[in-house]
């Protein structure tokens, strides 16, 4: 972490020098802010690597010794003091995010539904940018299942923690295994008041009755399948900004399956 702060703080003078070296030299305006974009978008994936980070680091830089020193120059030199990082237009925003995500989309070390497709990349940057995680964290946790975006089951129970809001998440099973009577429920702890939140039950009974059994995996790895409606139920009733309007995959593959079951029904 702290090599990337420091690379990040590297690029940062970069670029200060660069906005007063396009102010002094006109005339090399189109190669200057050439070098301009590229530094940015270095910038941003550097800082998609650092995560969270103050409005002060972004535009002056980390303080690495614990001072609270800027990255400027020490000598009586002109240096820009405008934002390093301008609020930007939509359109110039998109712009970036296109960029950048042509690049990300080359990596081999990204999943592979994500190699080689800046236009599912710019997705998920997008989404990290609207919930405040890194691009990284959401491709590893973001699928496309039949054209719709949906995240992993495993991730949802990260994703209700990372609200702020709950603590000491807990699955509780019941019931007799392999009978209707099996299910479970997530208890969680609110922070706000202290007060032991329980989500919703999920039973076996019920995933037969929503045709969800279709599935294989409800009898392969009951538990598991259990686990993950669980938190995706408690998660859209008690903290629904945590999934981002987002459903899981298991929750759209079910849907998928019960789909079909009707329409054989039907017909």
């Amino acid at each position: 972490m702290e090599d990337n702060k420091l690379k990040y703080n590297a690029l940062l003078k970069e670029l200060n020098q660069a906005q007063v070296q396009l102010k002094q030299h006109p005339e090399q305006r189109e190669d200057i802010e050439k070098a301009i974009d590229k530094i940015k978008l270095e910038m941003r994936l550097v800082l998609s690597v650092i995560g969270d980070t103050t409005k002060e680091e972004v535009e002056k830089g980390f303080d690495l010794n614990k001072n609270t020193q800027p990255v400027v120059e020490k000598e009586n030199k002109p240096v820009v003091q405008e934002s390093t990082i301008p609020q930007q237009s939509p359109i110039d925003s998109f712009s970036d995010n296109w960029r950048m995500a042509t690049q990300l989309a080359k990596s081999t070390i990204i999943p592979q539904t994500f190699i080689g497709k800046p236009e599912n990349v710019i997705i998920a940057l997008g989404l990290a940018q609207q919930m405040g995680l890194t691009p990284f964290i959401v491709m590893q946790n973001l699928n496309i299942i039949k054209g719709k975006i949906s995240w992993s089951g495993s991730f949802c129970k990260t994703l209700i923690e990372m609200t702020g809001r709950f603590k000491d998440l807990e699955l509780n099973y019941f019931g007799e295994k392999g009978k209707d009577n099996y299910g479970c429920y997530l208890s969680a702890t609110r922070i706000s008041d202290g007060k032991e939140i329980k989500g919703p039950e999920v039973t076996m009974q019920m995933a037969r009755e929503e045709g969800w059994t279709s599935n294989k995996k409800w009898l392969t790895l009951t538990d598991l399948m259990l686990g993950y409606r669980c938190q995706s139920y408690f998660a859209r009733l008690h903290c629904p900004e945590a999934l981002g309007g987002i459903y899981t995959s298991e929750e759209i593959t079910d849907t998928s399956n019960d789909e079909k079951r009707i329409v054989k029904d039907v017909l």
